[in-house]
């Protein structure tokens, strides 16, 4: 055992205190019993000095409470102890390269290698050393088990061997530090290390995700080294598609809406963007560091089909484009099925929905028709309009279909069974029976807060009492399940259009026929919106497709991308995802240590380099003591004696209290 500041033993000498009140003057023990001190003269009583020792206990407790603080003042250690940098010490570290897209920038990702050879150069062969590279993930390039047998140069040679360019991806900086200090960990089962330590080389770009380091407890075994890179030319222009256009129809010209984002650290303020190689479509604008605008696109020139628009006006082009595919119609297949034979003529149900579902700039519906559904047709189309009356065959089918996930329209007829919709939908107490003694009746009860009626919710289109409907058959049913959805009803009475689920689909029923023979409601201007907005509400949409980003899709950098789909060509625009474009750095010195991320600091590690032996010794028994705290416990042996001490001495008090009973000395004579 060693000692931080050994003059303090010194303070041992105090044991010298309870000896010496132990031996001090005491009165005399022997006292002689007086009837009466009326008459006698006070004599001062003459103090004895003690030759011998009694209570050995409590001088024993007191003179050891006294050692063992002096003890504690001498802050002692073990000398025995392993720290990081002697001879039989076990280090290990991982060195984590960011490859996310901002490393495109200048010549970050050469900075960045040049790093990692520095540090695995600082790193002795015995040491265990591995490296991992992330973006949006982490990917251990050589582990420990692979590095374990080589020493420095090969490893070097190793890291040339891998070298791989930085990516399109994000940056999930937080994930990949968490998921490295777990590997760190992990190593400790087969092989303890004294040391530990996280290398971290990244351009710490606020766009960056760091969530995880903020919601988790960092473990401190694991302390981390920061390698910042920088540019030489700060700040960023970038671009990012802020809205698709919304186009009634394929003639209308295509304007999108982009936002320019000028980073905090530039030192310019203007931007022009334009379509890629139509210099006549240039728009010219200011936008201060740290902000950012929306602004709208010059209109897409004819020739663009693969249109880029691009911002110039700073020196990191890596994300001063977006890729623009056209707005095109998806193929959207219907089947119309009639068991009671097909008619085209005007004033047939085939011959309305032909000319409701017309093509538009984000679907193109394809229409057919068929007397008898086959399980081929089925996997073919993605809704189905079953008309008039069906056999319980059909319905099953129907049923199965929509239970795939595929969309059932049903409008029986007046000829129709009364169980037809309950084979479908699966309701046995479904009954449907044709409603008489009405000339004609009007929609009622219309739920604008369903999806399907939201569009027809503002006050100028709501009105439905223009469609009359002459025939209507009436549905009845026990008690309607909390899923089965009544839309709107004939009068308030009987349901008109009803919504029920059935599996991963639906089916929707009208309860009258659209034809005028049954009502105005294909004659109507609401007919075709409303059928659009079943579509839509069923999954089948008519949206454009949103914008792909990198990562979210199978493709590794953005750019336009041509795909099968449903046997046409389907033009995919993927772009970089926004949050990389956010470049300015943040101060991880700052941020780390206040989630509680032990950081290494360089300074020291330089100046400990410059020490003597002696001054390195004697900072590395400051380590040692520092890292054992040996005082603390000894205080806590001190606590417990004084404690013991107490009760002892209290102890001896209350016995001689019961040899004399009246409390106080008896008169003494001389």
């Amino acid at each position: 055992m060693s000692f931080l500041f050994p003059l303090y033993l010194l303070g041992a000498l105090a044991i010298a205190v309870p000896i010496l009140l132990h031996l001090r003057k005491r009165p005399p023990k022997d006292h002689v019993p007086f009837s009466s001190h009326l008459f006698l003269e006070k004599t001062p009583e003459r103090l004895t000095r003690r030759t011998r020792l009694d209570r050995w206990l409590l001088l024993a407790l007191r003179c050891l409470a006294l050692i063992l603080l002096a003890l504690a003042f001498c802050r002692p250690f073990f000398r025995s102890l392993s720290l990081p940098g002697e001879e039989n010490s076990q280090a290990r570290a991982m060195i984590l390269i960011d490859r996310s897209a901002s490393m495109q920038r200048e010549d970050l990702w050469e900075q960045a290698l040049a790093a990692a050879r520095r540090e695995i150069s600082r790193f002795d062969g015995k040491d265990d050393l591995a490296l991992a590279l992330f973006d949006e993930s982490l990917d251990v390039s050589a582990n420990f088990s692979r590095w374990r047998t080589l020493n420095a140069g090969a490893r070097l040679q190793n890291l040339a061997e891998l070298d791989p360019a930085p990516g399109w991806l994000g940056s999930e900086l937080g994930d990949a530090m968490v998921e490295s200090s777990e590997l760190l960990l992990a190593e400790d089962a087969d092989r303890p290390a004294n040391q530990r330590e996280l290398i971290v080389i990244s351009d710490f770009q606020e766009g960056s995700s760091r969530d995880l380091l903020q919601s988790g407890a960092w473990p401190d075994e694991v302390p981390v080294r920061l390698l910042p890179l920088a540019v030489t030319e700060p700040g960023n222009l970038s671009l990012n598609l802020a809205a698709t256009p919304a186009r009634a129809n394929v003639e209308e010209e295509e304007v999108y809406r982009v936002r320019i984002r000028n980073a905090a650290d530039s030192d310019n303020a203007d931007a022009t963007i334009q379509w890629r190689g139509f210099p006549e479509t240039a728009i010219k604008t200011t936008i201060a560091p740290g902000t950012s605008r929306i602004l709208t696109s010059a209109p897409r020139p004819a020739e663009a089909l693969r249109g880029i628009i691009e911002v110039t006006g700073d020196s990191h082009p890596f994300d001063n484009e977006i890729y623009v595919s056209p707005v095109q119609a998806r193929p959207l297949r219907v089947l119309l099925l009639a068991e009671e034979g097909l008619s085209d003529e005007a004033g047939s149900p085939l011959f309305y929905l032909r000319r409701a579902l017309q093509p538009t700039p984000t679907l193109e519906p394809v229409v057919t028709a068929t007397e008898t559904l086959t399980e081929a047709e089925t996997q073919e189309n993605a809704i189905i309009i079953a008309t008039g009356k069906w056999s319980a065959e059909t319905a099953t089918r129907l049923q199965d279909f929509a239970r795939g996930g595929g969309l059932v329209i049903a409008i029986p007829s007046a000829d129709s069974a009364p169980d037809s919709l309950a084979k479908l939908t699966g309701k046995d107490d479904w009954v449907l029976s044709e409603e008489e003694g009405k000339d004609y009746a009007l929609l009622a009860d219309l739920d604008f807060e369903h999806p399907v009626l939201q569009p027809f919710a503002r006050a100028q289109i709501r009105d439905f009492t223009k469609i009359r409907f002459w025939k209507q058959r009436r549905l009845t049913f026990n008690e309607p399940d909390s899923e089965t959805r009544i839309i709107a009803t004939f009068d308030g009475d009987a349901p008109a259009l009803v919504e029920q689920p059935i599996g991963n689909g639906a089916a929707f029923v009208f309860l009258s026929g659209w034809e005028p023979k049954e009502s105005q409601l294909a004659l109507s201007s609401k007919f075709v919106p409303l059928l659009f907005s079943i579509f839509e509400h069923t999954g089948f949409s008519i949206r454009s497709v949103a914008t792909l980003y990198v990562g979210e899709t199978e493709y590794s950098k953005p750019g336009f991308y041509e795909t099968p789909e449903d046997e046409t060509s389907n033009l995919k625009a993927v772009n970089l995802v926004p949050s990389e474009s956010v470049t300015e750095p943040f101060d991880p010195t700052a941020k780390f240590p206040d989630w509680g991320i032990p950081l290494i600091d360089p300074e020291e590690e330089i100046a400990r380099e410059s020490l003597t032996a002696t001054q390195l010794a004697r900072l590395e028994s400051v380590e040692k003591e520092d890292k054992q705290k040996l005082w603390k416990w000894i205080i806590l042996v001190v606590l417990i004696l004084l404690i013991i001490e107490s009760w002892v001495a209290g102890t001896s008090r209350t016995g001689r209290r019961s040899r004399n009973p009246s409390g106080t000395s008896p008169a003494s004579a001389t």
